[in-house]
């Protein structure tokens, strides 16, 4: 049996790979043009990001945790030199303290990192709140102008299924958003959102208004097959591209998860294996194929947050298991000898 699984395996892996390299040379130029965020570093372009939160083990937002200066420090150094593959450019949610601590820290330190900041905004927390959310996020990017590269306004706040979604009644108020944070800053401002949202005409208004579009396309929560991961995702990305041709569009949110339980919600939705094997394959195709099209992105996600999906749940489901690094620092198999 043991044979018969590692054989399945490779066939699996050299699919992926051939499929992989057919859609490298179809695509083999920009997907995009004249792009409005072009994350640079000394000069250098680096825009495959990938998501961060600072929050380790009994640490979360609901406890309203800020991380320590030394763990941060830490994150980042692990992040930018510490393997084969490294990241310069993260993506944080809300604009909050524990987001400032992490600003805080790179500026202290003068760490090789720049930053796409979010403010967190929702149909659970009142005006006041969401207001709040879009002074602080004005705020910290002026701050910290020579980190903040970009201001995102929301995440995954109009698709169907969201559990902070707003309504349609309230675009008009998310547009004076725009409108107001566009007035104040000096980067590009986007809405990061799931494919199921920028696929509905009324995306249309909103994009418009945008500097760039930020697309979440999760092959894996899409019940596809790890062979057929990377294609879904290509695919995904050119059907919205083609409904928003005049916008630049970043994936801000895909990866794979190296854990699921399948009796948990939605995970029964989950047909690709969960696994630090699978995850590994996953990434490196993944990443080949945006660094081809030089495509902005932030992979999902940095390290595994036990707080998500339930600090009550086990430590099995999806939720907390998406980081290419464990919560405890310690990498995974995907950043175990990795290239860049």
């Amino acid at each position: 049996m043991k044979l018969l699984s590692a054989i399945t395996f490779i066939v699996v892996l050299v699919s992926f790979n051939l499929q992989a390299n057919h859609m490298t040379e179809q695509h083999s130029k920009s997907l995009y043009t004249k792009p409005v965020f072009e994350p640079m570093l000394n000069g250098e372009w680096i825009g495959l990001g990938i998501a961060y939160g600072s929050y380790r083990d009994n640490e979360s937002p609901d406890r309203k945790s800020v991380s320590s200066e030394q763990d941060i420090l830490e994150d980042i150094t692990i992040l930018t030199t510490n393997h084969g593959v490294s990241w310069n450019l993260i993506r944080m949610y809300a604009a909050d303290p524990a987001s400032e601590q992490v600003l805080k820290t790179i500026k202290k330190h003068n760490l090789p990192v720049k930053v796409m900041q979010g403010a967190w905004l929702s149909s659970t927390q009142s005006d006041a709140e969401n207001e709040q959310q879009i002074s602080e996020v004005i705020r910290l990017a002026n701050e910290y102008k020579d980190i903040v590269v970009s201001v995102n306004l929301g995440n995954e706040i109009f698709v169907d299924w969201s559990a902070h979604k707003l309504e349609l009644s309230d675009i008009p108020q998310y547009l004076n958003w725009v409108k107001k944070v566009k007035a104040a800053v000096d980067v590009p401002v986007t809405l990061a959102d799931d494919y199921n949202f920028w696929n509905k005409p009324w995306s249309q208004e909103i994009a418009q208004q945008l500097d760039y579009i930020v697309l979440h396309a999760y092959a894996m929560w899409n019940s596809q097959a790890l062979d057929n991961a990377v294609p879904w995702t290509e695919k995904t990305y050119h059907d919205i591209a083609a409904l928003h041709p005049n916008k630049q569009i970043a994936l801000g949110e895909s990866g794979w998860a190296t854990s699921s339980v399948g009796s948990n919600g939605d995970e029964g939705l989950i047909i690709g294996e969960a696994s630090e094997k699978a995850q590994k394959i996953f990434f490196n195709t993944y990443r080949q194929w945006l660094k081809d099209n030089r495509i902005v992105s932030f992979y999902f996600q940095a390290f595994d947050e036990k707080w998500k999906g339930g600090e009550d749940k086990p430590d099995a489901i999806a939720e907390k298991n998406w980081g290419v690094f464990n919560s405890d620092r310690t990498p995974k198999l995907v950043v175990q000898g990795a290239s860049k």
